[in-house]
Formats: structure tokens, sequence, C-alpha cells
């Protein structure tokens, strides 16, 4: 590391830190989950809609902290944030395979939600945007595929967990690895910004002087606007509706996707495949569509992202067809991949760095307003109806509205 650090862009240790970070930590907090809804809910006995609620719940966590943390990584760095976050979800994965009722269930999934809030999203986002300026897609692009591998891994692991040692001691041991390699990335890598190091973004040469004075009065930090004003935008309220509608849809199909799978006839281990491959096709979603909104309109470039999520979910309704399956993982990674990567490519693209992370962490409440609804309204259409039928239309229609919600943004101005 140290060799790199004198012969290359500090930069990219920052993206291949970041990248395993949101590896373990999303791989784990987001995709993980949906494996455990059926074997709590045969322990138990719980309803789908009940489990749900706790994802619901975590979901309003991420929403009520992600305004903080950007304020919170401006006061303490982001190191200390992002330590703290990996120590509060490993302590509270580790704590899931105790419980013995629905209220800890919930407490478990906030506490998880906040740490996953501090050490993944908000932060990993700021740190590339401070780090790139030129090649941001690509950075963003490229760190954003930890979320997509941690998918591809992380929901088959929990199943291969869960059948063999239980599903206390798989959650057990899901905790116990954020806990040994989080916060020992975070620990050993990252840095908030370039200026921190005497470098300026994209490795430009610069005394160390030099690249604090940039940082402060004339970098990326001071370009853009203050949130008030950003608030106060036509941009900001249309990215937010955008952002509830797709993680609305999205977050439901991933939540209730292995438990509709099994109900329709797939074993249990084809179904956490089915879901960690869909996530793993993300992969390629987020590269193409970091590279493309390097050059292209990005505007355009997520409007296509959310049609693609629209058309994958219809796929759903006719999952007994011969190569429903596949496609379904193919389109619907893709446009997960995009529409993750190219939020907060857009953020900067229209508001800037000055206020980025605080931007950014309250255009998340809306997302995870989405979040908290869709997985518990989800579970409540099946539990009256039976079916996913009608929820997957519901949800075909919140990425269509996406869709418009964007298309019809205004130019950025700057």
């Amino acid at each position: 590391m140290v060799h790199a650090m004198r012969t290359g862009f500090y930069g990219w240790w920052i993206v291949a830190g970041s990248f395993l970070i949101l590896f373990i930590s999303v791989g784990i907090g987001l995709y993980a989950p949906p494996v455990f809804l059926v074997p709590l809910q045969e322990h138990f006995g719980w309803s789908r809609a009940a489990i749900a609620s706790g994802s619901a719940l975590a979901a309003v966590a991420v929403g009520l902290t992600s305004p903080l943390v950007g304020i919170w990584i401006d006061r303490y760095g982001s190191r200390t944030v992002m330590t703290g976050g990996a120590l509060l979800m490993g302590g509270a994965f580790t704590l899931l395979s105790m419980i013995s009722s629905l209220w800890q269930l919930y407490a478990l999934n906030a506490l998880a939600a906040v740490g996953i809030t501090c050490v993944a999203w908000v932060p990993v986002q700021t740190l590339i945007s401070n780090w790139f300026s030129r090649t941001r897609g690509r950075a963003m692009g490229i760190t954003l595929t930890g979320i997509g591998f941690g998918g591809l891994v992380m929901a088959p692991l929990a199943g291969l967990l869960i059948a063999h040692l239980g599903w206390r001691l798989a959650f057990a041991t899901l905790g116990g690895l954020i806990l040994a390699v989080v916060v020992a990335v975070v620990l050993a890598i990252v840095r908030s910004r370039p200026a921190d190091m005497g470098l300026l973004p994209d490795g430009d040469s610069a005394s160390a002087s030099t690249a604090s004075s940039f940082h402060t009065v004339h970098g990326v930090r001071a370009a853009g606007v203050e949130l008030g004003e950003a608030v106060r935008s036509r941009a900001f309220w249309s990215l937010s509706v955008a952002h509830f509608l797709w993680t609305f849809g999205s977050m439901s199909v991933v939540g209730h996707l292995v438990a509709f799978l099994r109900d329709t006839g797939f074993e249990s281990g084809t179904a956490a495949t089915a879901l960690g491959l869909a996530v793993g096709a993300s992969v390629g979603g987020r590269v193409l569509f970091g590279v493309l909104g390097d050059s292209a309109s990005k505007r355009d470039i997520m409007t296509g992202a959310f049609v693609l999520l629209a058309v994958a979910t219809l796929l759903l309704l006719r999952i007994d067809s011969l190569g429903a399956l596949p496609a379904f993982v193919v389109i619907f990674g893709a446009g997960l991949g995009g529409a993750a990567v190219l939020t907060p490519l857009l953020v900067g693209e229209y508001f800037g760095l000055l206020a980025f992370g605080k931007i950014l962490g309250l255009i998340m409440v809306a997302s995870t307003l989405g979040a908290a609804t869709g997985p518990v309204l989800t579970g409540r259409i099946y539990d009256v109806t039976g079916s996913y039928s009608l929820a997957f239309m519901l949800h075909t229609g919140a990425f269509l509205g996406a869709a418009i919600a964007i298309r019809f943004l205004p130019r950025p101005q700057r």
C-alpha cells in the first residue's frame, strides 16, 4: 500500500476500501435479511407483513439518520463515523441471533440500519465525490459494484449458513464478519479528503499547502449550492419523488423475491441464488451506467434504468414462462445498478459538492420512506390476496412514475 501511495493516486485505494466496505456491509445488511424471512416465519409463526415491518423500521431509521451523517462527517471525520457505524451494525447482527420476540427483531433492525447508514450509504458516496472529479462516474461505478458483488455472495451465503447452522448461528456469523473485516478496512484505508494527504482530486499534482487551500477555498467542496438553496429548487423535489418511487418498488421486490419464488415452486437454495444473481447482475449496470454518466446525459440514462426495472418486474407476473427468471435477473440487475450509481452523480451535477453529504442525506429520507412502506404494503397485499401479482403491478407503476419524474427534471444550470 505504501508503494501504491508513492507511485499512484491514493484515491484508488479509497475506491478499493470502499468497495470492500460496501461488499460486506450492504451485502449483509440489505440482501441477507430477505433470506431469513421464511425461516423466521416458520420458527415463530409471525406473518410476512409483521416480519417485513422490521425492514420498514430499519428504513425509517436510515431516513432519520441520513441527514445527520453528512453533519457528523464534517464534524468528526469519515473514519470515526464509519468505524462507529461498523461496530453498531456488527453488534446488532450478532444480537439478532438471540431474539425471541418481534420487538427485539424491530429494535435490532433499527440499530443495524443506523450502523449501515454511518458506514455505507452517505459516507462512501461522499468519499468518492471528494476524491474524484473528472472520472467521478467511473470511480463511483467501480465502488458501487461492491454492493452488487455483496448481494451476489451474501444472499446465497446466508442461505447456506441457515441450511447448515440454523438461522441463529447464521446471524451471529454475519455479525462477526462485519466486526472483523469492515472495522479493519475503515481504520486502515479511509481518509476523508485528498487535502488530508496534500493531494487534489483525481491525483493532480500540488503541494500539501496548496491542496489544503484549494480544498477549502477553490476546491470541489467550495463548488455548489448550500442546503437551503437546494431544498428550494424544483430539481431537489423531483429527485426526491423519483427516489421515493424507485426504492418503494425495488426494496419491495428484493425483500419478497425469495419468498415469492418459493411460493411458485422454486427450491429455497435456488430462490436465494436468484436474488444473489440479480444483485450480482447489477455490477455490470453500475460500471456501465457509471462510465456513461461521465459523458452522456445522466438524466436520460437514469430514466432508462427505471424503465428496465419496470420491465423486469412485469416479468415476475410470467415467472413460470421459459426464460422469465434469467431475463428478470439480468434486466432487474442492470436497472438496479444503474439507478444506484446515478443517484450521487445527479446530486453532484445539480448541486455540486459544497453541501453534497447533507443534500444526499436529505434525498435519502425520501428513499427510505419508500423502502419503509413498500415491503410492508407488499406483505400486506400478499397476506390479504394470497398472491404477489397486485403488488408487482403496483411496483411497475412506481418505476414508471420515477422515470417520468427524472425525465422532466430541469437541465442543470451549473
